[in-house]
């Protein structure tokens, strides 16, 4: 049951086991979806390589709506040259390169081509009933090419998968289209829901928004202290929210962000933290725990609530990350010292907005309930040095 479609809003929230002779087992209904997945392993790099065909058949969608793709795979079979070999694939667009694969994606997405957009709104006509398609009119014929991306940053169009508008009257903002656009949430109810009525939320005692602290892992415990570097160490909560300046990685490591960022990656820590353990602000600190580790620079803030740390997420490690001095490898980003903790909330299936999917657990953090140890790095290694041997380097206010 794919999330924000008709079947999985429809599920009652009496939770029924199959397994056990509550029910009976009905796909789509008492149970997950069935379908036969054929396997063509012979072929798989013929696949792999090309566009399939069902684009064409069955179109492209999401979040419940779908609409045509015949011309957009047409186009494609134009620029990317059909495949000429014989064999499964034979006629289908290639996608032979990295180039080739961008292509395909900037063609058939809402955001990146005018047409297809106008299609995407219009689907979603058919489900609320109103005139949506206006949102995209204006740049119906624009598209955004690869090379159009390779030459500056462009403004993509406004698409019925978010819930936001990029236009010129709008800065982009979660539930716009909402409530201007009367289009229901995607809930059980249609509507902003504060209290959740699933047996499973009750049980947890979480119908409505309710404080939980973050869930000691003791990751901690068995590292600090146990290998010093002569600074004062501290335990903080571990933070990782999206930034404010890009999508995941994209952009974060032009010249004008690493500029405004210290030259690579940062994270946030209260004055008060700070303080008590003789970091300053642009010093080079480390940040470990069981689960791994990762060097930065630190930005020394009051906006940081004490107790906790903050990085912001994908900041990648291409550009100026020394070594550990825990690992002695290269240091890591934010995802190194956190993992994933399933929470028992997340298990809910099929119930609109508290249904689960891969790399879709709901709106819970429980993922980042993590802490760290926080410390000044003694010596900044940069690891490059001849046949590989470590190059120490001086710390800034030692230069």
């Amino acid at each position: 049951m794919l999330h924000d479609t008709p079947g999985e809003l429809a599920q009652p929230f009496e939770v029924l086991d199959w397994k056990k002779g509550e029910c009976d087992p009905v796909p789509g209904k008492t149970m997950p979806n069935i379908m036969v997945v054929e396997r063509d392993y012979p072929n798989t790099y013929k696949k792999f390589t090309s566009l399939g065909p069902l684009l064409a058949k069955a179109g492209n969608g999401g979040k419940g709506i779908a609409w045509n793709t015949e011309d957009e795979v047409d186009f494609l079979r134009e620029l990317n040259h059909p495949v000429t070999e014989p064999g499964i694939s034979e006629g289908q667009p290639q996608i032979e390169t990295a180039i080739d694969a961008a292509e395909v994606i900037l063609s058939l997405a809402p955001e990146t081509n005018g047409h297809v957009a106008v299609k995407a709104w219009g689907a979603l006509e058919k489900l609320t009933g109103r005139d949506h398609q206006h949102l995209a009119l204006g740049k119906e014929h624009e598209s955004i090419r690869f090379r159009d991306l390779q030459a500056q940053p462009r403004k993509i169009i406004s698409s019925p998968t978010w819930s936001g508008l990029e236009d010129e009257h709008v800065s982009y903002n979660a539930g716009y289209t909402n409530v201007h656009e009367l289009i229901p949430w995607r809930t059980i109810t249609g509507r902003q829901q504060f209290f959740q009525d699933h047996v499973w939320m009750r049980a947890f005692g979480e119908q409505f928004v309710t404080y939980r602290p973050p869930v000691d892992t003791h990751t901690t415990s068995i590292l600090k202290d146990k290998k010093p570097n002569g600074h004062k160490e501290i335990v903080l909560n571990w933070i990782t929210p999206h930034q404010k300046w890009g999508i995941h990685s994209t952009y974060t490591d032009n010249l004008l962000m690493l500029t405004l960022s210290r030259g690579g990656p940062i994270t946030w820590i209260s004055e008060i933290d700070a303080k008590s353990v003789g970091i300053e602000d642009n010093d080079w600190v480390e940040i470990f725990n069981a689960n791994g580790a990762l060097t930065c620079r630190a930005v020394v803030s009051q906006r940081v609530k004490q107790g906790m740390v903050m990085m912001y997420h994908a900041q990648e490690r291409i550009v100026n990350v020394p070594g550990s001095e825990i690992t002695e490898t290269r240091g890591g980003h934010h995802n190194s010292v956190t993992r994933a903790i399933m929470k028992p909330t997340h298990m809910i299936g099929g119930y609109a907005q508290q249904s689960w999917g891969f790399n879709y657990y709901g709106t819970v953090g429980c993922n980042r309930d993590e802490f760290v140890v926080v410390r000044k790095m003694n010596k900044v290694d940069w690891l490059d040095g001849p046949d590989g041997d470590a190059l120490p380097q001086p710390l800034p206010q030692d230069v």
